[in-house]
């Protein structure tokens, strides 16, 4: 008899697969391992108990967590076990458990050997990083936190087990999260802050210094090589240089042919609609027929001194301004002083530092209750009314309303928005296929709005390639 097990993975990258090979031959157990169509199927032989319990246990010393491990189904089954031995093409990972034994450990002859790779995966050749990453305890604006101590993880940051799991997983990627530390927050400024652990040779090392000289962590300027969020159940990644899968160009348009390969993931066969709700590259609605693919609606691009002249021509609007410059002459001051995006633009009304999607983000996390105000985000003669926008801000900061609440509620009206858009295309069009991309969903109030309120809906965000560029 046999112990097999079916375990989903959403990628194609071997190298889990590759780990779990390796295992196999170290524990000397018979037995084997194969990928096929994002299945990997594990086969042991349950009759030697000793190599099974050595099987188990260098699983649990040495075998990685993957942010693209899905569920897992165990049988016992009457079949015949092959001993081909799986090989994984090589990739841009962290070392894993077996790598940082070696290199931590000052016994090892490879202890603190900047030099070291991972043939761990039963890889064939290794991946060489050419990272020039500078590290320092030093904060400056913008800077990523390099956890070097993983036992004061629980002390300087609130995350939940999963949380964990994304960010220790093979991939290393950058995640984030709610600083606890009192000091880290009067360092940075900050509620909520990017944060990695060390993905490289190099960076364990950077790591293995500081923890020695009992520094907790280090900043960096992180690159975005792989950005993720963790909604849920739904482990998405939003940006990446590395591990995600990277897309077939099949459309000339970057973001139709980023959808198009999200529909084949998807299995979607010829027709789906979807959202591309991109910070960095616009907002726009698409739609897949038997005929071809194109962008239904399109978000125009904000121009704020045009938002303010035709808030200036409309009566109740016009009132409204001049009722906003008696009581905030700097913000307006601000706004008139550059021609500045949506969201840097939303985040001067509300003051908040640094005027970014991101500032604004993080502000929206800042409230924890349910419901937000109502926010206007209306299309006027198929033109987005950016005004109604504006001015229902600027409405509630008149009224009282605290800042954070208005930007939560700005993020849950962009979700809202974006049902109600999607509910009428697919009405017209007959289609329910539906996928969710862009940038805006690293906020995770937008994100949690979408999951809750389209439930039903089955909105489908993709678990191998990344939602923006």
């Amino acid at each position: 008899m046999a112990i097999v097990q079916k375990i989903k993975y959403n990628s194609d990258n071997q190298y889990f697969a590759g780990f779990l090979q390796d295992i196999i031959i170290k524990s000397e157990i018979k037995g084997n391992v194969e990928l096929k169509n994002n299945i990997i199927t594990l086969i042991l032989d349950d009759k030697d108990s000793k190599a099974l319990e050595q099987f188990s246990e260098l699983s649990n010393r040495y075998l990685p967590h993957s942010i693209f491990l899905d569920k897992i189904n165990t049988t016992v089954e009457d079949i015949e076990i092959t001993t081909d031995k799986f090989q994984s093409d090589t990739y841009n990972i962290a070392p894993c458990p077996q790598c940082l034994s070696k290199i931590s450990d000052p016994s090892s002859h490879n202890y603190l050997d900047d030099g070291y790779v991972c043939k761990h995966y039963s890889n064939e050749t290794a991946f060489y990083d050419n990272d020039s990453t500078f590290f320092t305890p030093h904060y400056t604006d913008g800077c990523a936190v390099m956890v070097a101590d993983t036992s004061k993880i629980d002390q300087l940051f609130i995350m939940t087990p999963q949380e964990k799991e994304v960010l220790f997983s093979i991939e290393k990627p950058t995640i984030k999260v709610t600083i606890k530390d009192k000091e880290l927050k009067e360092l940075t400024n900050k509620t909520y802050i990017n944060i990695k652990a060390p993905y490289n040779v190099r960076s364990t090392l950077f790591a293995l210094n500081a923890k020695d000289s009992e520094i907790p962590y280090i900043f960096f300027q992180d690159t975005d090589d792989l950005k993720i969020i963790k909604v849920q159940e739904n482990t998405t990644i939003i940006r990446a240089s590395r591990v995600a899968k990277e897309y077939e160009v099949l459309n000339e348009d970057k973001t139709l042919s980023r959808f198009l390969n999200i529909m084949q993931e998807a299995k979607f066969k010829n027709i789906a609609i979807g959202a591309n709700l991109s910070y960095t590259n616009g907002i726009n609605f698409i739609v897949k027929t038997e005929v071809g693919t194109k962008k239904a609606i399109k978000f125009q691009e904000f121009d704020l001194n045009e938002v303010l002249a035709q808030m200036k021509t409309d009566d109740t609007r016009a009132r409204l301004l001049d009722n906003f410059i008696v009581k905030y002459p700097s913000i307006v001051e601000s706004l008139e002083s550059g021609n500045y995006n949506l969201f840097e633009t939303l985040s001067i009304i509300l003051e908040v530092n640094n005027p970014s999607f991101e500032a604004l983000s993080d502000k929206a996390l800042e409230f924890r209750g349910n419901g937000g105000l109502k926010v206007d985000i209306d299309f006027i003669e198929n033109r987005v009314d950016y005004s109604s926008l504006i001015g229902s801000v600027m409405s509630f900061i008149l009224a009282g309303a605290e800042t954070h609440y208005i930007a939560y509620s700005i993020f849950e009206a962009f979700g809202d928005m974006t049902i109600s858009t999607l509910n009428q295309i697919k009405k017209k069009f007959k289609i329910d296929n539906i996928i969710m991309m862009g940038d805006m969903f690293e906020n995770s109030v937008l994100y949690s709005r979408i999951l809750s309120k389209y439930q039903l809906a089955n909105p489908y965000f993709s678990k191998a390639i990344a939602l923006d560029d």
